[in-house]
């Protein structure tokens, strides 16, 4: 059965709650004030499940793969700035170990997910105009 729409991909329902786990941890006074950081963190976290969702409607498999290394990129970016974070002393190693575990299994299943489309290469995913 094909995904519908993104909410059906597992490998975005992951990317949630990999977003949620980092979400839960902005608000911490201490990293809070480390606006770089924090900042950094959000928009890596962010950038993963926008970019599968911006991938899903994309019309070639091709197409959708190219956003799914972005997101990959961003879930490496994730993953390192919890360590800076956990370094610095503003989450605990349990917080970070569980953190990076789901941030593993997610590139991993986003990496699953770029080797399929990438075999399959279908030209027209039936989101609307494929590319010749």
């Amino acid at each position: 059965m094909r995904a519908k729409s993104v909410q059906d991909l597992h490998v975005w329902q992951r990317a949630m709650e990999f977003w949620k786990a980092i979400d839960a941890i902005l608000d911490r006074p201490r990293l809070s004030s480390d606006r770089k950081l924090h900042d950094q963190l959000s928009d890596a976290a962010d950038s993963i499940v926008s970019n599968i969702a911006e991938g899903f409607e994309q019309p070639t498999d091709r197409a959708f793969a190219k956003y799914l290394y972005t997101a990959k990129g961003s879930t490496a970016e994730a993953r390192t700035r919890l360590q800076l974070a956990h370094l610095r002393g503003y989450i605990g190693q349990n917080e970070y170990e569980e953190r990076d575990t789901l941030g593993d299994e997610l590139a991993r299943m986003i990496t699953g997910l770029i080797k399929y489309l990438l075999r399959s290469n279908r030209r027209n995913r039936g989101l609307g105009p494929a590319n010749p």
